[in-house]
């Protein structure tokens, strides 16, 4: 492999194998989201929605508190809802934007219906909800009550804007003490995963078409296949509560857990994705989610960062410590990798010297001499070309971290960031990121500088891709670079004053009979 190649591949690479090539367009550029309520008509019936909006998603509620509209955001912090200068909502990008799926498509979530009394497809007498919120507490609350049939049913919903869970709170007065709330999804008719596991007992699954009744649950969950762009509904009974579940299976998957009583569920409606699921505590669940190869590494890193905020308390700071200590792991691969560098600089005008003295000469005689000059060349400066793949070593590190950061929910800023979890809403890490990627370009290309400006317009291209990386995330790609870019100067050094006691000529392999005359190379010059 051409090492002029190596860099540009290498990074494409990494972004693809984290997602960031599947999951469609980019976010917007803009700063965090301040999570709010808001009323106003979303679905152009009569009578007002109330939305809850956050970095993570927008979910959408009518005056029964059920949900009508759940979307949960690809890239933390894309405004989709604006805001227009009359004070009204342009909720346009919202429901008509294809990279985001609406989780209950077109039916309700958190629906209550009870035989005879009940029914959500019927009219009610509801009256306006309390809307509070505590930014501090991490809560965005809602009290919706509504009387139908005689029956009045409560229902106090409190969303977690730094995470995706809901409470769910429920009691019917005036009407039967058992009855039934729906969760349907997961908007994109494919087939999820319907599941449950009794207290107790092994998960009881239904995958495709059917139906399944699971007794007193520890949880039910619609999944689909893990991904950084799949969703997970969740439901588990809390506080005493107990539930049963009748899972029905296809393209219009659906848990209808049944209730009696008061009860009280979370949900969680979000992303099918380890670290989110790690940090609401779900990994535990028999038969949820397995994680694989990356995900294992990314379990240990999340631990490792759980671990360096107890000791330092923010999470900025957890990030450059967390480069620096895998920086250190890394360093004897990162140091094989940039000896390799070291020595191809070094090499590369006598390389291209070679190159150009039999590049008119095509006959088999005339390249078997070359390849013989250029592995005389390589042994005298004891370069192995097979060593630029060290580079490939450490990507399973580098991969997991950079979805663990990703996906990583953080509960406060770091220096002018307001939410590590965001872009950098003034774009300076941006322009950091360009000039460190700039300058380690220069530290591995300075001999060759036909090289430097071949390559140097990819960082401009990756300039957009910083533009909307999550600040975390940027944050670590800079000091890491930063920390490379120091180590790779080191090992030129050491290259150099190794390289600078060859021969001044390097003769090709010994001749054999019948060949021409020896040929010989000026080895390169300090």
């Amino acid at each position: 492999m051409k090492i002029r190649t190596l860099l540009p591949l290498t990074a494409l690479g990494a972004l693809l194998l984290t997602g960031c090539g599947t999951t469609g367009p980019l976010p917007t550029f803009g700063k965090a989201i301040t999570p709010e309520w808001i009323r106003a008509d979303f679905d152009g019936q009569p009578g007002d929605e109330y939305i809850a909006t956050s970095n993570l998603q927008d979910v959408v509620f009518n005056a029964r508190g059920e949900v009508i509209g759940w979307y949960v955001k690809s890239y933390a912090g894309t405004p989709f809802i604006k805001k227009r200068a009359d004070g009204t909502y342009d909720f346009s990008a919202l429901k008509n934007t294809k990279t985001i799926v609406n989780m209950v498509g077109d039916r309700k979530a958190l629906a209550v219906t009870a035989e005879g009394v009940l029914d959500p497809a019927q009219p009610a007498q509801t009256a306006a909800p309390q809307l509070t919120q505590n930014l501090a507490q991490n809560r965005q609350e809602a009290v919706f009550r509504y009387t139908q049939n005689g029956a009045t049913v409560t229902k106090t919903v409190v969303l977690h804007p730094r995470n995706f869970k809901v409470d769910v709170q429920t009691t019917v007065e005036g009407g039967p003490q058992t009855y039934t709330m729906l969760f349907p999804g997961l908007g994109k008719a494919d087939n999820p995963s319907v599941k449950a596991v009794p207290v107790g007992g092994q998960p009881a699954t239904v995958q495709g078409s059917g139906t399944l009744t699971v007794p007193n649950i520890q949880y039910a969950a619609l999944q689909e296949k893990p991904s950084q762009i799949a969703h997970a509904l969740i439901v588990r009974p809390q506080a005493g509560t107990t539930a049963n579940a009748t899972l029905t299976g296809g393209e219009q998957g659906l848990i209808a857990v049944h209730l009696s009583g008061p009860s009280s569920l979370e949900v969680y409606g979000g992303k099918n994705e380890l670290v989110h699921l790690y940090q609401s505590g779900y990994l535990n669940l028999p038969g949820l989610f397995q994680p694989n190869f990356f995900g294992q590494i990314s379990l240990l890193i999340v631990k490792l960062m759980e671990g360096l905020y107890k000791l330092v308390g923010n999470w900025g700071l957890v990030i450059v410590l967390l480069t620096i200590l895998l920086r250190l792991i890394m360093w004897p691969l990162m140091q094989a990798q940039g000896r390799t560098t070291a020595r191809m600089q070094v090499m590369q005008p006598k390389i291209k010297e070679i190159q150009d003295k039999y590049k008119d000469k095509r006959d088999i005689e005339s390249q078997r001499a070359m390849q013989m000059e250029m592995a005389q060349l390589y042994r005298e400066h004891n370069f192995n070309p097979a060593g630029c793949f060290s580079t490939f070593l450490p990507f399973p590190v580098l991969i997991a971290l950079w979805s663990t950061i990703r996906n990583f929910e953080f509960d406060s800023g770091f220096l002018w960031l307001p939410d590590l979890a965001v872009p950098d809403p003034f774009y300076i890490l941006a322009l950091i990121y360009l000039c460190v990627n700039i300058g380690q370009l220069y530290v591995m290309t300075r001999k060759n500088p036909d090289m430097f400006r071949q390559q140097a317009f990819i960082y401009i291209i990756f300039l957009y891709f910083a533009l909307t990386f999550p600040a975390g995330v940027t944050i670590y790609i800079i000091l890491s670079t930063l920390i490379g870019i120091g180590q790779q100067i080191l090992i030129n050094r050491q290259v150099e004053r190794e390289t600078a006691s060859i021969g001044q000529t390097v003769q090709k392999a010994p001749a054999r009979p019948g060949d021409k005359a020896v040929k010989t190379i000026e080895a390169p010059k300090k």
